[in-house]
């Protein structure tokens, strides 16, 4: 994709609730929690597992579920040491949905059951001593739809934008990556400058956004660069996309403005 940034510049002259869980930012190795996959996908009716670890043999154990759109997290496992694990209510059913081990002090297993719908959500590890460490978190996704890759496009800086009399202040210019019609939202964006990976100046929205009818998602992500870059030629910028495609893997889709 090769937008000409001379036309445009040429055109300027002429006339964009974890509140109540305290979870430690700054874990020491001893209390680093491990979930390995980040994304999981599944058809409804199906099983899956999701897998912890710990670096240290804590007793107390927990597995929390975030229901999509929630910002609150319900208890779903406990366990108080080795060979204990107990769901609990509501989660605990005569069904057996759901079921959790803990083989050893420093792993466990949470199995989710006859998959629905409503199981789509943020499932998460935690160990505790006075204060919650958390793993990452695993997101599942119980598919409504077939996987669709992304459409990933670089929009430039508007001539609005570069005209504007906040350049004065403010001399820098605004890229917008948007990556559209895809399924599941297992998505990461990240941006390149000349080759260098860039987080600085870099606003992605915070989820992606769902069309109700087609049960498509999208995102945004905006990144700043220095007028003097986006006005240089030989100035390159990347946006990638990494989608998770329900296998073993990812799937790097990016685009380039040369």
């Amino acid at each position: 994709m090769t937008i000409s940034r001379h036309l445009q510049s040429t055109c300027c002259l002429s006339v964009i609730c974890l509140s109540t869980v305290f979870i430690s930012v700054g874990q020491t190795s001893v209390h680093i929690v491990l979930q390995s996959t980040r994304f999981i996908s599944a058809l409804p009716g199906d099983k899956v597992t999701f897998d912890c670890s710990m670096a240290a043999g804590v007793s107390v154990l927990f597995w929390y579920k975030q229901a999509k759109g929630t910002v609150g997290l319900s208890l779903l496992v406990f366990s108080a040491g080795q060979n204990q694990a107990y769901i609990e209510e509501p989660f605990k059913t005569q069904d057996s949905k759901y079921a959790a081990t803990r083989p050893e002090i420093k792993m466990s297993t949470l199995q989710i059951n006859n998959l629905e719908t409503e199981d789509s959500a943020l499932y998460y590890c935690a160990t505790s001593t006075h204060q919650a460490y958390f793993g990452n978190g695993t997101k599942l996704t119980v598919l409504a739809a077939n996987v669709t890759l992304p459409k990933v496009k670089i929009l430039p800086p508007s001539p609005k934008e570069i005209c504007s009399q906040d350049k004065i202040n403010d001399k820098r210019s605004t890229l917008v990556c948007v990556a559209s019609g895809f399924y599941p939202d297992h998505v990461s964006v990240s941006w390149k400058v000349n080759g260098v990976a860039r987080q600085d100046s870099v606003s992605t929205d915070t989820s992606a956004q769902q069309d109700k009818t087609t049960l498509m998602y999208h995102i945004s992500s905006r990144i700043k660069v220095n007028d003097t870059d986006w006005m240089d030629l030989k100035s390159s910028f990347a946006c990638t996309v990494q989608f998770f495609n329900g296998d073993e893997y990812t799937v790097d889709i990016s685009k380039y403005i040369e």
